[in-house]
């Protein structure tokens, strides 16, 4: 049976690792607020959405502001991970990458604030940023219908919602994410990133209409 606690104890485990295999500059600590699991941001006043468009370098450094996030990693990076948790299964979930507007020095990252370091790269080389492109897995089975996904991947438009699977573990979600955008880092922790793969968060929710255009899948 799937719980808060249980959740939490997986993305504590997850973010720990991170910490401890300096692999993240900072993690936040986890919030348990009735039915979500997601991290306690440092200044909760700070919105968390300003719009439904595509997040922009406004948006990251609010979010670095705020604190929204669950792991920041050293080369700016944030991890934000919030799960739903309801009569005894995944509800929801929001799995979101947000890729650094700059390419930061990680010893920087790891000595000064990060907004510090983001504002030094907007003052003294403000167009030379990297297009990378946010990626975020969503479960929103109360949203479903038709281009829309029950559980479905964001990635460079708001509007591109490509149909996954099923809901994704957070080990899943995190390989993913380490496997194609750190290649190194995940051929160096293949022993944790395989093992904390493996598991599922709830049955597959693919229509027969979403298997009928591209689609994330996995056994």
């Amino acid at each position: 049976m799937t719980t808060t606690r249980t959740v939490a104890e997986e993305v504590r485990n997850l973010l720990d690792y991170l910490l401890s295999a300096e692999i993240a500059a900072y993690t936040n600590t986890i919030s348990e607020s009735g039915t979500r699991v997601s991290w306690h941001a440092t200044d909760p006043g700070i919105p968390f959405l300003m719009s439904r468009d595509d997040p922009t370098l406004k948006d990251y450094q609010r979010w670095a502001k705020a604190g929204a996030y669950s792991a920041l990693l050293l080369d700016g990076a944030l991890l934000q991970i919030t799960y739903d948790v309801e009569g005894g299964e995944i509800a929801g979930h929001r799995l979101a990458y947000i890729p650094c507007p700059y390419r930061l020095d990680q010893g920087l990252v790891r000595q000064e604030p990060i907004l510090d370091v983001i504002d030094l790269h907007i003052a003294t080389e403000p167009t030379n940023m990297v297009l990378h492109s946010a990626i975020r897995f969503d479960f929103d089975p109360g949203s479903a219908a038709p281009g829309h996904p029950a559980a479905h991947m964001t990635i460079n438009s708001a509007h591109c919602r490509i149909a996954c699977a099923a809901p994704l573990h957070i080990g899943r979600f995190t390989d993913f994410v380490f496997r194609h955008f750190y290649p190194d880092l995940w051929k160096a922790h293949l022993p944790f990133f395989e093992r904390s793969a493996a598991r599922d968060a709830g049955p597959r929710t693919l229509t027969e209409d979403e298997r009928r255009t591209p689609h994330v899948y996995w056994s």
